[in-house]
């Protein structure tokens, strides 16, 4: 247990607080509760602070949404959704590549010109010394 959690574990009962404080003479009891009392008004200070900030964001989004529904403006409009999907989405060019299997036939394969080949595309690239591209018949935008 940290000290945090044994201090609230001591001072959430009278009895507790009794115990510890036994030895303890009033005016020094009377420092403490002013220092506690200070330290309770700043935090309401603190969350109050907090909650003007929060009605005030609350107020300027009342306010846009105003100003949109009289301009007759959607959220859709505005295209927010759309450019982030662009950005995360990657584009890769497919290509329709052509090329002999060892038996002699001729075989179209789709694909990019990274990533894993079939097998035997492999094996034809190996065999003729060509490169990917070398094999191309046609190029489509997908993905």
């Amino acid at each position: 247990m940290n000290t945090f959690e044994e201090l609230l574990e001591r001072l959430s009962s009278k009895t507790r607080i009794r115990q510890l404080f036994k030895d303890t003479q009033n005016p020094e009891l009377e420092k403490i509760l002013s220092r506690m009392k200070d330290v309770l008004s700043e935090k309401q200070k603190e969350r109050d602070l907090e909650e003007k900030q929060r009605q005030a964001k609350n107020d300027s989004i009342e306010a846009i949404k105003q100003i949109m529904a009289d301009s007759g403006v959607s959220m859709g409009d505005l295209n927010l959704g759309d450019n982030l999907s662009d950005k995360r989405r990657r584009k890769i060019q497919k290509y329709t590549f052509e090329y002999q299997t060892t038996s002699g036939d001729t075989t179209t394969w789709q694909g990019a010109t990274t990533g894993r080949l079939p097998q035997e595309f492999q094996f034809y690239l190996e065999r003729t010394g060509k490169k990917r591209m070398d094999c191309v018949i046609e190029s489509t935008d997908d993905i």
